[in-house]
């Protein structure tokens, strides 16, 4: 099926800086079939127990979508498409307008993928054997994307897999980030958090991006440019991936994949136990107290002047 990996493209990070909303946004495009997270690059690398390994991709991952016991659930779910689409427009989109998970794979064919990764006898060969597979079963005209939040830091390996893939990162202002992550922890996973170690990982992936994207040909976009200029930054990540990208066809996905068709909600509407929770740039305003600024000054208030999102600590 080509493992060089020439009809794949991966969005690689960062962690609550939109990489949902750029698989969702270019899932939409007819040239693309999207792929749910299956994190396979942060929990593979260097991993020998590949039956083990299976077992994480068919349950334990967003991709699995909950395993195959979610499958007579899922099939209600597209079954009753019209009339949810009045209320939850993006669970109503058409299986090929939305991400893929296991559950869109027919019973055989996850029985054969499961079978070729229990038998993978390399971690390169696992990932090959994962993706090529589905490449294989739903045979996209342009790419088959997925989106590893994460994986920034793992894009030698990724290279060393897929030679020829396409790689994307979107980055978005850490002080966001941790305040997202704060309430997305806090109120939805109902985690211990902390700003300092949110404020830390945050600066470990910008760091790993900038590194990889000086040695590798990564294409990089912000949160906000896509947030506030979407009919420069996607048309720029279209031509990247050498895909049409006329005006009314970037228009459609920009608007398909709005913060209000994808949760109904409008943008700045807040939910703080979702996800997707109130798709704006700039609310950690909102939130930071002074405490929480000194701490984000030492710990990442550099990489905020380096990126462009402040001039200097005055802030």
């Amino acid at each position: 099926m080509g493992g060089n990996g020439a009809k794949l493209a991966f969005i690689l990070g960062n962690y609550k800086s939109g990489s949902t909303w750029l698989l969702t946004l270019l899932s939409l495009h007819p040239w693309i079939r999207g792929v749910r997270e299956t994190q396979i690059f942060t929990h593979l690398e260097g991993a020998d127990d590949f039956p083990a390994r299976a077992e994480k991709i068919f349950s334990g991952v967003p991709w699995a979508g909950g395993g195959v016991g979610q499958l007579p659930k899922h099939k209600l779910l597209s079954l009753a498409r019209p009339i949810v689409k009045h209320w939850r427009p993006a669970m109503a989109r058409h299986p090929h307008d939305r991400p893929m998970s296991l559950l869109d794979l027919g019973y055989f064919s996850q029985r054969s993928l499961r079978g070729k990764l229990e038998r993978a006898d390399s971690p390169e060969g696992f990932c090959r054997d994962f993706f090529d597979h589905l490449v294989g079963a739903v045979r996209p005209k342009g790419y088959l994307l997925e989106k590893s939040t994460g994986a920034a830091d793992h894009v030698g390996f990724i290279r060393s897999c897929f030679p020829e893939a396409k790689l994307i990162i979107i980055y978005r202002d850490g002080r966001d980030v941790v305040t997202s992550s704060r309430f997305f922890e806090k109120h939805h996973l109902k985690k211990d958090w902390s700003l300092e170690d949110a404020a830390l990982a945050w600066r470990k992936e910008i760091e790993a991006q900038q590194r990889h994207a000086a040695e590798f040909t990564i294409h990089t976009c912000s949160y906000e440019g896509l947030l506030q200029d979407g009919k420069r930054v996607v048309p720029e990540l279209l031509g990247f991936l050498g895909l049409p990208a006329d005006e009314a066809l970037v228009d459609d996905l920009i608007h398909r994949s709005s913060f209000k068709a994808l949760t109904g909600r409008k943008r700045g509407e807040e939910s703080r136990g979702r996800f997707l929770r109130k798709g704006v740039s700039g609310d950690w305003k909102n939130h930071f107290s002074d405490e929480d600024k000194s701490v984000f000054k030492e710990v990442a208030g550099d990489l905020l002047i380096e990126l462009g999102y402040e001039q200097d600590m005055d802030w």
